[in-house]
């Protein structure tokens, strides 16, 4: 196989097409960084809200408007849960290359690539997991702004509980 364009494009095609990649792999860390910490935060909102505004002196003051606010607050705090485990799942992304793979398909291959050849082929299979990625990572971030929501979901119901038993 003889290459048609110019060496230093195809480095600079891989050079670009690994840097996307890796992006994409810092996208999916951050994503699920920021996913335990809204789930961190769900559960101390919960917790201090449960804490406040169920304790034995308040308990008997809750009406149907705190009863709501109570189940709209554990609506939430479930989807937060599903949101990161979701986020958290395996995934079927791939970041890296196989190196046993590229020695024994393109270095020790018949005919061995030379370096432009090798990447050509590194670049135009980068490019294809990039767009892979792209659509999972999509999921993940829909899935995250789910999450996101869902806190909102809580949140708001902690604040209509608290503010029942306040008034009752």
């Amino acid at each position: 196989m003889s290459v048609r364009g110019d060496p230093a494009g195809y480095e600079l095609a891989y050079t670009s097409g690994l840097q996307a990649v890796d992006e994409q792999a810092s996208t999916l860390r951050e994503t699920r960084d920021r996913s335990g910490s809204l789930m961190s935060a769900a559960a101390v909102a919960g917790g201090l809200a449960a804490g406040l505004a169920f304790n034995a002196d308040r308990a008997t003051g809750i009406d149907r408007p705190g009863s709501l606010g109570a189940v709209l607050a554990l609506a939430g705090f479930v989807g937060v849960v599903l949101a990161t485990v979701m986020v958290w799942r395996p995934t079927e992304g791939r970041f890296v290359h196989d190196a046993g793979v590229i020695i024994g398909s393109y270095v020790e291959g018949e005919p061995p690539l030379d370096l432009p050849e090798l990447h050509r082929e590194l670049a135009l299979w980068l490019g294809q997991q990039t767009e892979s990625n792209r659509q999972m990572l999509e999921v993940q971030l829909r899935t995250f702004r789910w999450g996101l929501t869902a806190l909102l979901v809580e949140i708001l119901g902690i604040v209509i509980a608290i503010g029942d038993v306040a008034n009752g």
